[in-house]
C-alpha cells in the first residue's frame, strides 16, 4: 500500500483538509503481514481527524481592557486562534464584502450606522483566499445599528457598512467563527431594547443552530462545566474574581452536558472588569467566585456548541 497525503493550499488550521490517496498492492502473505495495513490506515485517519476537529481555542484566552481599548482606536484583532477571531473594530462607511468560511457575531459598542446584509455584490473581486470585496450591494436588507444592538452574519452573506456619517464611525466587537460545525443560516438581528431588558436579570437573546448569545448577569455562585459549549465572555459592567480550570468540588450532573459543583480546587484566578474579554473552551470548570465589590457583573456570553 502506498499513501500520499497533502494539505490544500491556503487552508487555515481550522479548515484543514487532508486528501489521502491509498494505493493497495497485492502482497503474498509470506512477503508481509496483512494486519499492518489496518493499523496504518487508522493512523492516517486519526491524524486527519485531529487536524480538522478544533474550531475553538482549546485553552483559556484572557485579554484585559487596556489592550481592548487600544485595539478599538483603529480596529484590531485581540484573539486569533483555532477558528476563533475576536476583533475590537472601528469602521466608517465603505464598500461591501463577503467571506466564504467566516461567520460573524457583531456587538455594537458605540456610534450608529446603516448596515446592509444579503443582496448581490456590485463589481465583486476576490481580494484574499475566501474573501470577496465589492463597491456596493444591490438589494439586501438595511439595518440601522446603534449601541447595544447585536447582529449575526453567516458565511457567504454580502454585508456593508453603508453610512456612518451621523457619528463618524461605529465601534463594535466582531466575534468570528471560521467553519464552525453549525451556525445560524440566516441573519439574526436583536435590537438594543431587547438586549437591555435581558441584562436586568440575564437572559438568552439568541439561540439557533449551535449559537447561543446571552446578555447575562453573573453573581457569586458555585462552579460549572459544559461538555460541548465554548464561551466568549465580553465584560460590560461590574467586577468579579473569576476562576477557570482546576478540579470541581462535589460535582453533580444537573442537565445533559452540564455539571455543577460547590467550587473549584486550583485553577487560575482572573480579576475581570469592564472591557475585558475571556474565552472558556468546553470541558473547562469555571466559577464567578467573588462579585461583592459591585454586586454582580454584566457580560455578553457568545456561546458556540462543539457539535
Amino acid at each position: 500500500m502506498d499513501c500520499e497525503s497533502y494539505i490544500e493550499e491556503g487552508a487555515t488550521f481550522a479548515s484543514l483538509r487532508f486528501r489521502t490517496t491509498l494505493t493497495m498492492h497485492y502482497v503474498h502473505p509470506k512477503e508481509a503481514p496483512l494486519m499492518k495495513y489496518p493499523v496504518a490506515l487508522a493512523a492516517i485517519l486519526s491524524t486527519a481527524a485531529l487536524a480538522t476537529a478544533a474550531s475553538f481555542p482549546q485553552r483559556v484566552h484572557y485579554i484585559d481592557h487596556d489592550k481592548v481599548a487600544a485595539a478599538f482606536v483603529k480596529g484590531g484583532r485581540i484573539i486569533e486562534d483555532q477558528g476563533l477571531i475576536v476583533i475590537a473594530q472601528r469602521v466608517v462607511g465603505r464598500g461591501s464584502e463577503m467571506h466564504d468560511d467566516t461567520n460573524h457575531v457583531f456587538i455594537i459598542m458605540d456610534g450608529e450606522a446603516e448596515f446592509i446584509t444579503g443582496g448581490k455584490l456590485v463589481a465583486p473581486k476576490a481580494t484574499e483566499p475566501g474573501q470577496t470585496r465589492g463597491t456596493g450591494i444591490e438589494g439586501g436588507m438595511s439595518h440601522r445599528l446603534a449601541k447595544g444592538d447585536v447582529i449575526t452574519i453567516p458565511a457567504k452573506t454580502p454585508h456593508q457598512w453603508k453610512d456612518t456619517s451621523k457619528t463618524g464611525s461605529i465601534g463594535y466587537y466582531a466575534v468570528n467563527f471560521v467553519s464552525p460545525p453549525r451556525f445560524p443560516a440566516g441573519v439574526r438581528y436583536i435590537d438594543h431594547d431587547k438586549v437591555t431588558a435581558a441584562f436586568v436579570k440575564g437572559g438568552r437573546i439568541l439561540e439557533d443552530q449551535g449559537l447561543i448569545v446571552i446578555a447575562n448577569r453573573g453573581m457569586q455562585r458555585g462552579a460549572e462545566m459544559h461538555d460541548n459549549t465554548n464561551h466568549v465572555f465580553v465584560i460590560m459592567d461590574g467586577e468579579a474574581e473569576f476562576i477557570t480550570g482546576g478540579k470541581m468540588v462535589n460535582p453533580k450532573v444537573t442537565d445533559p452536558g452540564q455539571t455543577r459543583a460547590t467550587g473549584v480546587e486550583g485553577g487560575q484566578s482572573h480579576h475581570l472588569t469592564k472591557g475585558d474579554v475571556i474565552t472558556i473552551p468546553a470541558k473547562t470548570p469555571h466559577q464567578w467566585k467573588d462579585t461583592s465589590k459591585t454586586g454582580s457583573v454584566g457580560y455578553f456570553a457568545v456561546n458556540l456548541e462543539s457539535n
